[in-house]
């Protein structure tokens, strides 16, 4: 981790640390605030920020924590098998020693942090491309209608005197089949992996370089 401090001219700064520092806060104080923590999905998504999804300003000695995200769902449809929500359940990361662990994932949708200035749209195709471990070619076939909705919700909170937070989330959705989920070997059976759901997931997206993230869900049909 980088610590030291880059600022532009502008009063960003593009610090690896301080933005994760400004991220744990905000998960810590809202968790204080309300007497509950956020959502895990919400919690992840900070996390997971980076110079290169978040913005970190810092003016008048306060700090302004922004970025933007896509919340999306994923919608089957299969000849003999029909149609088909995908609904997350739950978070979980590898341990090579201990196995898996696992958190809630909270509110049904699937959400993904989007790049500083990309397009939602771009931004679906590259989150698709890093799920499925598909070319953009072939993501084409996988994803046989990406739609994303006009819809947008902005999110601002003076989370302490010092930070402030802003984010904008987008939605959308993508049609595809569970046939083209397998053949892209991102689909696997809960029980094959050894995740507990504790009864609330069947299946589970499975992703990253060395395959040690995954999304559990539950299956409705649509």
């Amino acid at each position: 981790m980088n610590s030291t401090r880059q600022e532009d001219p502008h009063g960003l700064i593009r610090d690896q640390g301080m933005i994760t520092r400004c991220a744990l806060e905000v998960i810590d104080a809202i968790r204080v605030q309300r007497g509950r923590p956020l959502q895990s999905r919400d919690r992840m998504a900070l996390k997971l920020l980076t110079p290169r999804n978040a913005a970190l300003m810092m003016k008048e000695n306060r700090r302004h924590l922004a970025c933007r995200q896509v919340s999306f769902e994923i919608l089957t449809d299969d000849v003999g098998l029909g149609a088909y929500r995908l609904l997350p359940v739950g978070v979980h990361v590898l341990n090579p020693e201990r196995g898996w662990w696992n958190d809630d994932y909270g509110v049904r949708r699937f959400l993904w942090n989007l790049y500083l200035g990309e397009d939602p749209i771009e931004g679906m195709q590259r989150i698709l491309e890093r799920l499925f471990k598909v070319s953009p070619q072939g993501l084409r076939t996988l994803s046989g209608n990406l739609d994303m909705h006009q819809a947008e919700q902005d999110i601002e909170a003076t989370v302490r005197p010092d930070l402030n937070l802003y984010i904008r989330r987008h939605k959308g959705s993508v049609e595809t089949s569970l046939r083209r989920l397998n053949q892209a070997q991102a689909l696997h059976r809960i029980k094959d992996l050894g995740i507990d759901t504790h009864g609330q997931g069947r299946m589970a997206l499975v992703f990253g370089s060395n395959r040690r993230y995954a999304v559990s869900f539950a299956v409705e049909r649509a």
